[in-house]
């Protein structure tokens, strides 16, 4: 019942796709792979914080992957999509994995717009958001600012999301460029109180004002924050395996999704990085079930929250009826 419920994912990152048994079908496919499985399996498992910046070291090599390399990524990605029943995906990617002149950037772009086309067999709409980390270099984070408009007017992506370790350092300088952003259009996530507190979901707010928060778990700590976030509607992405396995939670009975489902606020439920995680978004959907008590009324009212919630795309190409999910879960 769950597997065939549809679904909208609105928060995985294509790198957190890679695993090891990946890798090796790749391999046997006769693909290429910049990473031994066996390398990649000393970084598991992930059982707190720590374990998952290791696993992100070893999977280095990956993280300024051409196109090229990312494809077999992809589609196994967008495959095991489809056979989950998930609809819509809004998929996160770095500005590395391209050229860094405008030109060939989006001739590079669009060749990888068109092959997630083909991808998509008209049964999934999949949508790409950069990632500005936290850490990104100031000048880097100028030419950036108005790469991602154009991107945005060329139709190529939908939207930005701030991501990275929370290190208590003020997004400030991050302001003008989501002004920007959002005057052009394009939808702004931001990934806060995660392994933080309170504080640094206000900040988002304050300086990036986000149509969606990724994580947002110190929310639940902050009544007078909670009451905001009910009253703005802003969207909150949980990733329920990814929040356990950082040690984000302690125990999956606590996560703040099921008060979240009491007072009747927008979330939705995603994998973060399924390949880290060894975690789907049918298995997602189990422990929601499980662990949390969520029911077929709850999963109906998680996927209209997460389709209303998508970003959109300057030129959308026309989807099928099948791939926006017409069909009631």
């Amino acid at each position: 019942m769950r597997s065939i419920l549809p679904k909208v994912e609105l928060h995985c990152h294509l790198l957190g796709v890679v695993n090891p048994p990946l890798l090796r079908e790749i391999r046997q496919c006769g693909g290429s792979i910049l990473l031994e499985p066996s390398t990649l399996d000393s970084a598991y498992p992930i059982r707190d914080l720590g374990s998952f910046k290791r696993w992100v070291e070893v999977l280095s090599p990956y993280q300024s992957a051409t196109p090229d390399a990312m494809r077999p990524i992809l589609a196994a990605h967008i495959s095991d999509l489809i056979a989950q029943h998930v609809v819509y995906s809004e998929i996160m990617i770095s500005p590395t994995m391209f050229p860094r002149e405008l030109r060939p950037l989006l001739q590079a772009f669009h060749c990888w717009r068109e092959w997630a086309y083909e991808l998509e067999r008209g049964q999934v709409q999949i949508e790409f958001i950069m990632v500005v980390p936290r850490t990104l270099d100031p000048d880097v984070l100028r030419r950036d600012t108005e790469t991602f408009v154009e991107l945005y007017r060329e139709g190529l992506i939908v939207g930005v999301a701030l991501v990275g370790p929370e290190n208590g350092e003020s997004i400030q300088r991050f302001a003008s460029s989501f002004a920007r952003w959002r005057e052009a259009g394009l939808g702004i996530e931001i990934h806060a109180g995660e392994h933080s507190g309170p504080e640094s979901i206000r900040e988002a707010l304050r300086y990036g004002m986000p149509d969606r928060l990724g994580h947002s778990l110190s929310a639940f700590q902050d009544p007078v924050l909670l009451d905001e976030l009910r009253h703005t509607n802003v969207h909150i992405e949980f990733c329920l395996t990814s929040n356990l396995r950082t040690g984000a939670v302690k125990q999956i009975g606590e996560h703040p999704a099921r008060r979240a489902r009491e007072l009747g606020m927008n979330f939705s439920l995603s994998t973060d990085n399924p390949g880290a995680f060894e975690c789907s978004m049918t298995s997602e959907f189990h422990l929601a079930m499980e662990a949390l008590g969520f029911g077929p009324d709850d999963f109906k009212t998680i996927f209209q929250n997460a389709l209303a919630s998508r970003f959109e795309r300057k030129l959308r190409h026309d989807p099928s009826s099948r791939a926006l999910g017409n069909e009631e879960p």
